[in-house]
């Protein structure tokens, strides 16, 4: 190779370097994509939409959503993970895509601690301990009663093994010695329509989902299961105040880039979501009105909490011995 091509090279990589760098400076210049990883109308989608509405305005840039619902959120993670990391392809996910599959999955394809960079904290949301409303029990002392009785005899629903209102009530039964029966779902809907005939008779679904049967009587909550009270059912006690102390779940979205985004790149995305959830009073209003808890915490916090919601739900899941089926 001679001097001149080694130069020529040289240069080409220091312009090349220069342009990517260039290009972060001038983040956004063209329209970002915002991956969910699961069907439109859940949860995920509904606030990857407010998190897309925030964002829009602050970037100056359309963010466009776009849903990838297959393969149990691994093809959407997998998009943004092999994504080139300019800041163009973002992910909306959480803790039933990101912590819990993991966990249950030896051969789960993503380093998920590594692979994805943590850009904010969006919303949290608690689940809620439901039951038929034939059930003859009036607290969660009532049921705990009901279910020794009766060991192996009650059921409930879950809308999926890797799902919070599964872990939940296998961390009930653990914390009350007590035995309730899974009946399997692949959604939510389906297991709380099920629950209200009385095909089931308990559940732990998460809040948006159970919010407006709650409230209108369709379903009886005996408590939450996060570590205060919930605004828009302040009435229910936290599963702590019930007689299990310690007890808290509690489902969550991050917003998510690829390994290697660049550091302004993070917390100009950062920056603009803490901002708008902090200051945006129809922003948290709307997220309230869907059961969801506005959090807008940035990248620091957000990294700290997903490492220990990772620590904290792998001790859940040895203890649990739960997997995910090949």
């Amino acid at each position: 190779m001679t001097r001149v091509t080694i130069t020529f090279l040289f240069a080409a990589l220091v312009l090349g370097i220069f342009a990517v760098a260039h290009a972060a400076d001038q983040y956004p210049l063209r329209p970002v994509r915002l991956v969910v990883a699961f069907a439109p109308g859940g949860v995920a989608d509904v606030v990857g939409r407010l998190v897309a509405g925030a964002l829009q305005p602050r970037l100056h840039q359309s963010v466009i959503v776009e849903n990838k619902p297959v393969g149990d959120g691994q093809v959407g993670m997998g998009e943004v993970v092999r994504a080139a990391p300019d800041g163009y392809a973002l992910l909306v996910g959480g803790f039933g895509g990101q912590i819990i599959p993991p966990l249950m999955n030896d051969d789960f394809p993503f380093d998920v601690r590594n692979d994805l960079v943590k850009i904010a904290l969006t919303a949290e949301f608690g689940n809620v301990l439901v039951v038929n409303n034939n059930l003859p029990v009036h607290s969660v002392a009532d049921l705990v009663a009901y279910l020794k009785a009766r060991p192996g005899a009650v059921n409930f629903g879950s809308s999926g093994l890797a799902t919070s209102d599964r872990l939940a009530a296998e961390m009930f039964m653990l914390d009350t010695g007590t035995k309730i029966v899974d009946v399997p779902y692949k959604g939510g809907g389906m297991a709380l329509s099920d629950m209200m005939v009385g095909t089931t008779q308990v559940m732990f679904p998460q809040l948006p989902a159970v919010l407006g049967l709650v409230t209108s009587g369709q379903v009886h909550a005996l408590a939450v299961t996060s570590r205060q009270r919930l605004s828009q059912l302040p009435e229910v006690p936290t599963l702590d105040e019930s007689g299990l102390p310690g007890f808290h779940v509690s489902s969550w979205n991050e917003l998510f880039g690829p390994r290697g985004l660049p550091d302004n790149v993070r917390n100009i995305l950062s920056d603009a979501l803490v901002d708008a959830i902090s200051n945006e009073p129809e922003l948290r209003e709307k997220m309230k009105q869907l059961g969801v808890e506005p959090i807008g915490k940035g990248h620091t916090e957000a990294e700290a909490f997903f490492n220990e919601e990772l620590v904290r739900w792998k001790k859940v899941i040895d203890q649990t011995g739960i997997k995910l089926e090949h």
